[in-house]
C-alpha cells in the first residue's frame, strides 16, 4: 500500500513538472515573439548601446527558460549544471556588479565546468523508460 502511494505521488509530481515545463515553454515562446517585435520599435532603436543590454538580458533570460524546461523534463546532473551556468553567465554579462562579484561568478562558472568535465561520466548514466537515472556499474 505504501509503495503504491509513493509511486502515485512520484507520478503526480512528474506530471506537475511536465505541466510547469509546458507553461514555461509557452512563456518562452510568447516572450521570444515580443522580444523580436521590440527590436523593430523606433524608441527601442533610439536607445543606442543600452538597447543591446536589454536585448542580451531578454535573450539570456529566454535561454535560461529553455534550459529550465530541459531540466524539468530530463532529470540529469548535466541539465542542472547547464541551467546554473546560464544563470551565472547572465549575471556576469548583464548584471553590473562590482569586480569582486564578477570574479566570484567566473570562479563559480569554472567550478561548474570542472564538475561537468571531471565528476560527471556520461557512460555511467542511463535513462530508464520512466525517466529515472540509474548508475550502471558493470564494466564492459
Amino acid at each position: 500500500m505504501r509503495k503504491k502511494l509513493q509511486d502515485k505521488m512520484f507520478e503526480a509530481s512528474y506530471l506537475i513538472e511536465l505541466f510547469i515545463s509546458l507553461l514555461v515553454g509557452i512563456a518562452v515562446l510568447v516572450l521570444s515573439v515580443w522580444t523580436v517585435i521590440d527590436l523593430f520599435h523606433i524608441s527601442f532603436l533610439e536607445q543606442g548601446v543600452d538597447s543591446l543590454v536589454v536585448v542580451l538580458d531578454k535573450a539570456i533570460t529566454l535561454a535560461i527558460g529553455a534550459e529550465l524546461i530541459k531540466m524539468l523534463c530530463k532529470h540529469t546532473p548535466e541539465t542542472i549544471i547547464e541551467v546554473l551556468a546560464f544563470a551565472l553567465a547572465r549575471q556576469l554579462i548583464v548584471g553590473h556588479a562590482d569586480p569582486l562579484s564578477n570574479l566570484i561568478t567566473v570562479i563559480a562558472i569554472a567550478i561548474l565546468f570542472a564538475v561537468r568535465r571531471f565528476l560527471l561520466n556520461r557512460h555511467d548514466m542511463v535513462e530508464t523508460p520512466d525517466g529515472l537515472i540509474e548508475i550502471n556499474n558493470s564494466e564492459t
